[in-house]
């Protein structure tokens, strides 16, 4: 080998000693620990409840994160069964906290105000049967009789008489509001 070259093979690794040495030597590095105070602990994430029924594998309550979709609630009750009409269904609506997703049969209607179907179109306040209104959130049996009878001796002219009358609170106006109508 040539003198120069061998020359150069020992600089570069006295050169690389000499910087190991120096590296050693200095002290480490302190790590800054910076605290932004400015900015708030993350929330929980909101959750919603949602009663799934019809052609699914488990009916029932699911609990899901708010902003979830009809499809997501079927996905929770274990998917649609083989006889399940997913056409009827529009599977990327937004579901609401309370709200009933009924996934139907071929051939079947699915209950007035359903999610996602074409049952989800408002309920007529004034001619509704028992079983129509039972299927608002938050109106069982009782609540839907005493709706009834209160609108036989005198129709509603403003949804909010629900409340006046003393026939749901306001938490249940709320949640049915969008459901009803009034012809």
């Amino acid at each position: 080998m040539p003198r120069i070259v061998v020359l150069a093979v020992v600089a570069a690794v006295a050169l690389g000693a000499v910087v190991l040495a120096v590296r050693a030597r200095a002290p480490a590095p302190v790590p800054i620990h910076v605290v932004d105070e400015s900015t708030t602990p993350p929330s929980p994430t909101p959750f919603i409840y949602v009663d799934v029924g019809g052609a699914v594998a488990r009916p029932g309550v699911v609990r899901l994160v708010s902003g979830a979709r009809v499809g997501d609630a079927i996905a929770a009750s274990g998917g649609a069964t083989p006889e399940a009409d997913l056409s009827a269904l529009n599977r990327a609506a937004v579901l609401r906290d309370g709200a009933r997703v009924y996934v139907p049969r071929y051939g079947e209607t699915p209950p007035a105000g359903s999610l996602g179907s074409e049952a989800e179109t408002k309920i007529d306040l004034n001619h509704a049967t028992q079983a129509e209104l039972e299927t608002l959130p938050g109106i069982g049996p009782a609540t839907a009789s005493r709706i009834i009878r209160s609108r036989d001796q005198r129709p509603f002219a403003k949804l909010e008489e629900l409340q006046t009358r003393g026939l749901v609170t306001a938490r249940v106006l709320t949640d049915i509001r969008d459901l009803l109508t009034l012809r």
